[in-house]
């Protein structure tokens, strides 16, 4: 549920325009951000307080991301990427009140240029000065300059969290993490920091820079320890133990990434779903034979935003179940080891899932408004920035999948769904979804282990087989994915029977769960019905019964709409009015 104040927020006229216009468009940017951490009110990060306090964080950036995703892009990288470190890691109190009045705007740096978005081999590095005890940071070239963080504009205090390798007497301790001030009270550069300004995008256009450092100077007390330690001596501890533990251990702050991402993602999604929907019962279209009836009366467009609405509504189910988790801070930060590895996988996949379901529900969005979904005016393209931007960003999307898909195969976590037996349901009800579609993610499975079984029999070597078999690497966790969340999602949707009391909601959902299934088998109807898990004529009906699922779902269009949970303060734009060809002509 929207907490009922935060929608207000969005009231103000400093939100009725966030269409990048200018040529300079994150002033406005943060300006709005400035709005709102005026009106958070508290001398405490959300993110350090309990459940209430993080939900009610979790509801602002959805609205955030509705209303306008550049600054969901800023207010996200600002409450959970930098204060979530400062936080998990044991940044000094005198810090986290710095960054909680929003008095400097936090900024996370992390990738480096010459190594895309590997987290992993920073080059960074931060030498410690036993007579000073301070550290001294560096880039040792172009390379390693930090990019692309969002730090470009002048006249602004940034107080930022970078990742650097630790040096101490000449020995490398691994990736550590630094609280770092960019720019000072006169928002100018810090000493011995170069921020070049990168050309302004078309797509998310926010203050993007490349950042070197020459010799900066961190005090002590601003490095995010995290339990480790180096003595009056020169001695250096680590209660891991071990670099390799510690890298690990600091690039595990894209946690709070996730929890924050998947919210504003699926929050897109649904904004997309409420333009496009009502949009499609207002706009006229004429066919091919002449006969005239509004958008929503076309299959076509019935299947394109059904299917974005059962994508945004699972996206946001999936993107719920994780923010707990994603956020969880033990008491008395600063001395921890973060989330267990299978833990951060299984955040790595939602981030991954979530993601696609929402582009895939944006852009369906787009398609059924036509030329009108391109315009930033109307929102549906500065929506799809933000799910295309975060294909990579927070961990690329395929290298996800594809280490998901390797450590299933090779470890010992990973249990192959049963397979099903070889006949369909001929009494007319529907299939059971997951386990049609756990049938497929073992034979994907088995296709791969088989390949890598035959490869250790030969001798050869494991990486060469695997980049071999790469297309079915991903499929097999695409496959696996679409499982698991058709398979939390029937638990949710599947039953409740009209006419019960919200036998309305119990019905529109149904049939949401019922689309997701009919979608996810159509594409490879031949294989299961090769398989003899679907008759011949069973898997050529799934067509029809797609369109016989959307046709039911036409009356209850507006009853889906309110599920959306999309305050009208966030909808902007002309699609978002009662008269879109007035407000696109005036």
């Amino acid at each position: 549920m929207i907490d009922p104040d935060l929608p207000r927020f969005f009231e103000d006229p400093i939100f009725d325009d966030c269409t990048p216009r200018s040529a300079q468009p994150w002033v406005g940017t943060y300006e709005r951000l400035r709005h709102l951490h005026d009106r958070i009110g508290s001398p405490v990060p959300l993110l350090a307080g309990g459940p209430v306090e993080q939900e009610r964080l979790r509801c602002l950036l959805e609205l955030t991301a509705m209303a306008d995703p550049a600054l969901f892009h800023v207010l996200f990288l600002h409450q959970c990427m930098t204060i979530g470190p400062a936080l998990d890691f044991g940044a000094s109190a005198e810090d986290v009140a710095e960054l909680a009045s929003g008095r400097s705007v936090g900024a996370a740096l992390m990738t480096e240029v010459g190594l895309g978005s590997s987290s992993t081999a920073i080059r960074t590095e931060a030498v410690y000065d036993p007579a000073a005890r301070e550290f001294v940071l560096t880039s040792p070239d172009a390379a390693a300059a930090k990019y692309p963080p969002n730090v470009g504009m002048p006249g602004l205090p940034r107080l930022a969290v970078v990742s650097a390798r630790l040096h101490v007497s000449g020995r490398d301790h691994g990736t550590h993490l630094f609280l770092v001030p960019l720019r000072g009270g006169d928002g100018g550069p810090a000493a011995g920091i170069a921020i070049t300004p990168r050309p302004r995008t078309s797509l998310l256009p926010l203050d993007y820079a490349a950042v070197r450092f020459d010799g900066v100077r961190v005090p002590y007390h601003r490095w995010l320890a995290d339990g480790a330690s180096v003595s009056a001596a020169g001695e250096f501890h680590d209660p891991l133990g071990d670099p390799r533990l510690r890298t690990a251990r600091s690039t595990g702050w894209s946690r709070f990434a996730w929890g924050a991402v998947t919210a504003g993602l699926a929050a897109v999604a649904r904004a997309a779903v409420a333009l496009a929907l009502p949009h499609a019962g207002r706009r006229r279209t004429v066919d091919r034979w002449g006969a005239g009836a509004y958008a929503l009366e076309r299959p076509n467009q019935q299947r394109l935003l059904f299917g974005a609405a059962a994508r945004a509504l699972a996206a946001t189910a999936v993107a719920r179940q994780v923010t707990e988790v994603s956020w969880r801070i033990p008491p008395g930060g600063g001395r921890g080891r973060g989330l267990p590895p299978a833990v951060m996988g299984e955040l790595a996949q939602v981030k991954v899932a979530v993601d696609r379901l929402a582009d895939e529900a944006v852009d369906r969005c787009r398609a059924a408004c036509g030329a009108t979904g391109f315009f930033s005016e109307n929102r549906l393209i500065e929506y799809q920035a933000l799910t295309s931007a975060f294909r990579s960003a927070g961990g690329d999307n395929q290298l996800m999948l594809l280490d998901a898909a390797w450590h299933m195969v090779t470890g010992d976590a990973y249990e192959p769904p049963p397979a099903p037996p070889r006949h369909a349901p001929g009494d007319g009800t529907d299939p059971d979804w997951p386990l049609l579609l756990g049938a497929r993610e073992r034979a994907l499975y088995e296709r791969l282990a088989a390949a890598l079984r035959g490869a250790a029999g030969a001798g050869e070597e494991p990486s060469a087989v695997w980049h071999e078999h790469l297309d079915t690497a991903q499929a097999f966790a695409e496959a696996h994915r679409a499982r698991v969340t058709l398979r939390m999602l029937a638990a949710q949707w599947r039953s409740e029977p009209s006419g019960e009391p919200g036998g309305t909601e119990g019905e529109v959902r149904a049939g949401l769960y019922r689309l997701l299934g009919l979608e996810a088998v159509l594409p490879h109807a031949d294989w299961y019905a090769a398989a003899g898990l679907l008759s011949p004529a069973a898997a050529a009906g799934l067509g029809r019964e797609l369109t016989a699922t959307c046709r039911r779902l036409v009356p209850h269009a507006a009853a889906l709409v309110e599920l959306l949970e999309v305050p009208p303060a966030v909808l902007k734009g002309p699609l978002a009015g009662g008269d879109y060809v007035r407000d696109l002509t005036d």
